[in-house]
């Protein structure tokens, strides 16, 4: 993510005003009629302003229904909670600068993660328009699950967060990642482009939207089209 901005963080400017939402360009076309968004997601018209907190680099994906292409995941907020972002339009990386404030228009929301794709729209917000976001809400933001309470999520929750490797072992399709922290073990399965990644006992794995699914009865965390590990 971008470096903070060397100023500080900026003070508060009360005004009288309504919420402002930019205009349209010109020359913006008009969308058709949203078809029926896939199982599970859900399509909101906004506009939602949020201020961004962090973002990754892009990096690339490969889907069923497009191919490959590049993305990238972030954290935003509004004062009153924060939202992990799937960026699957990577020229929209500028725009998800630390401590910028944009307004979402046109986007999905799927078990409290926001997606953002190439027919959504963001744009800066109104440069006298300030959110000022909590520092507890930072704080949840940043914050990594414990492992046993990971065990006790539903079976497709997403997980985030940043934990220690305590074992990895590599099969021929699949690497099992193994995470500890004081409360227990466990096991990450890499498939794909996170098959036997270049790590070793003792590093700290970043993971972003890693999903936890039962396999052989065991709860475990999966990776899918949209994970990406740091």
């Amino acid at each position: 993510s971008a470096s903070a901005a060397a100023a500080g963080p900026p003070q508060p400017r009360a005004s009288t005003c309504a919420p402002f939402f930019p205009a349209l360009p010109q020359n913006e076309t008009v969308k058709a009629p949203h078809q029926a968004a896939p199982r599970g997601r859900v399509f909101q018209q906004g506009p939602l302003t949020v201020l961004v907190l962090k973002a990754t680099e892009p990096f690339e994906y490969e889907s069923p229904e497009e191919g490959k292409n590049r993305m990238f995941h972030a954290t935003v907020a509004t004062p009153t909670q924060f939202f992990h972002v799937k960026v699957l339009n990577s020229s929209l990386k500028e725009k998800f600068t630390k401590e910028n404030i944009i307004t979402i228009l046109d986007y999905y929301e799927c078990k409290g993660i926001l997606e953002i794709n190439k027919t959504s729209s963001v744009y800066d917000a109104d440069p006298f328009q300030l959110i000022v976001v909590p520092n507890s809400i930072i704080k949840r933001a940043s914050e990594t699950p414990k492992i046993d309470n990971l065990y006790k999520q539903a079976s497709g929750t997403f997980v985030y967060g940043l934990f220690l490797l305590h074992e990895k072992k590599v099969n021929r399709k699949t690497t099992v990642y193994e995470i500890q922290d004081n409360t227990g073990t466990m096991e990450v399965v890499g498939t794909e482009r996170w098959h036997d990644i270049k790590c070793q006992r003792g590093d700290k794995l970043r993971l972003f939207c890693f999903q936890l699914k039962t396999i052989d009865q065991k709860l475990k965390l999966t990776c899918g089209t949209h994970s990406f590990i740091q």
